[in-house]
């Protein structure tokens, strides 16, 4: 059932009614369970046999950790990780490694399940569910909750599609709310999901139509080169506005429901360098990458000069590869994480220079590095944007011809 359909704003009018005319907590709860395994019947049923496996195996191992002293948290976490991982692998990548064609389902084992079915919203739910597991192991989270508690965080269907990410910790506590929502909140909470209306059908649609017809390899590579490179700067404003469009239904949806979700986007558009970007890019993806993969490398090689700029780079490929197991994403990751890595570099070493200072104060250098990071977030995502590695190396062949090379 798509985020914008008749029939999700049907349901969502009928489990707003709903849950505030409910008496008690757990009858708010089982009502969003409820809404959700309705939700996952209008597309594939077992997706939600799938999340709540996952989610289950997230508490039973969230016990586990929980229950060793401090010191011997580490073995346990590393099993939490893995099979959460294999959840993921075990879903997308099984059948294509296997050699199977998931177009032809007649191929396939009776147990390999097809990737182009794979769980709606599995990528999020297994980065939410090793964050949980890092915090136990780390110290931040006390206690692991209950299964009941997991069951209503995995399946929460506003965030389920698109994120944004949340932590357990933060978010159960909401659930159920006592205190309804005041009529301001109402309106904040509709004024948003107005806005990603807006984002989504009146800016997102036709960039992305124009973009993504363009970005085809039997029109790029017969039109005009202008029209390729055009195409491809309004696919990074398509996603923009599609991405934060969707997040911003999600979040207005929520707080119809008494229920405060991250946000995902900070204007990335006025970022002036590559870390700026990623401060307002994707923000739950970004801050959860940053806090379990780039602090723990950080800090653990913090008397290296290379500790910071190698995290920040190993952040970036996990950040890639979290999109796909594949090779332009993983080039994606690697882009990305040179940049941040010598752009940190670059803070350090001239951190104490007051040159550097003046000079990164004046307005020159603030424009130079706004152009510099929106070509550098356009053309990266043409990784995204085609369908291959080939077809992306093929497309910046074709767009070479512009600069005639």
């Amino acid at each position: 059932m798509p985020l914008l359909s008749f029939s999700f704003a049907a349901l969502f009018l009928a489990v707003f009614a709903f849950y505030w005319l409910l008496p008690g907590r757990r009858a708010r709860q089982l009502l969003l369970v409820a809404a959700t395994l309705v939700w996952y019947a209008f597309g594939v049923w077992w997706h939600a046999l799938a999340a709540v496996a996952m989610g289950s195996t997230a508490w039973l191992v969230g016990r586990w950790i929980a229950s060793r002293p401090p010191e011997s948290r580490g073995g346990p976490t590393l099993v939490g990780v893995a099979l959460l991982v294999g959840y993921f692998i075990f879903f997308r990548y099984a059948a294509l490694w296997s050699g199977a064609d998931p177009h032809q389902p007649e191929t396939l084992a009776w147990w390999m399940p097809n990737p182009l079915l794979a769980p709606v919203g599995l990528s999020f739910l297994m980065f939410e569910s090793i964050g949980y597991h890092a915090d136990l192991y780390l110290g931040r989270l006390e206690k692991s909750g209950s299964w009941w508690d997991h069951v209503v965080f995995t399946l929460y269907f506003p965030t389920r599609v698109i994120g944004p990410m949340r932590k357990f910790q933060r978010f159960v506590p909401q659930l159920g709310a006592v205190r309804r929502p005041t009529p301001d909140q109402v309106a904040r909470g509709l004024g948003r999901i107005g806005i990603g209306l807006f984002k989504k059908a009146v800016i997102a649609n036709p960039l992305g139509t124009f973009a993504l017809f363009n970005m085809q390899p039997q029109v790029f590579e017969n039109a005009p080169a202008v029209i390729s490179v055009a195409a491809l700067y309004a696919y990074w404003l398509y996603l923009y506005f599609d991405f934060a469009g969707y997040s911003d239904i999600v979040i207005g949806l929520s707080r119809l429901l008494g229920i405060d979700v991250p946000e995902n986007f900070d204007h990335p558009y006025r970022a002036t360098n590559i870390s700026d970007y990623w401060r307002r890019w994707h923000m739950s993806l970004s801050f959860w990458v940053r806090e379990y993969v780039y602090t723990p490398l950080a800090i653990r090689w913090r008397r290296s000069w290379w500790g910071g700029p190698v995290g920040a780079f190993s952040s970036m490929v996990v950040l890639g590869l979290w999109h796909g197991i594949e090779l332009r994403y993983l080039a994606f990751g690697i882009i990305h994480g040179l940049l941040l890595g010598a752009h940190m570099l670059y803070q350090e070493r001239t951190r104490k220079s007051p040159l550097a200072k003046r000079v990164r104060a004046t307005r020159a250098w603030s424009v130079l590095g706004w152009a510099f990071v929106m070509n550098v977030a356009v053309w990266s995502h043409v990784f995204y944007a085609t369908s291959s590695w080939e077809v992306a190396m093929r497309f910046l062949r074709s767009a070479a011809r512009l600069a005639g090379l």
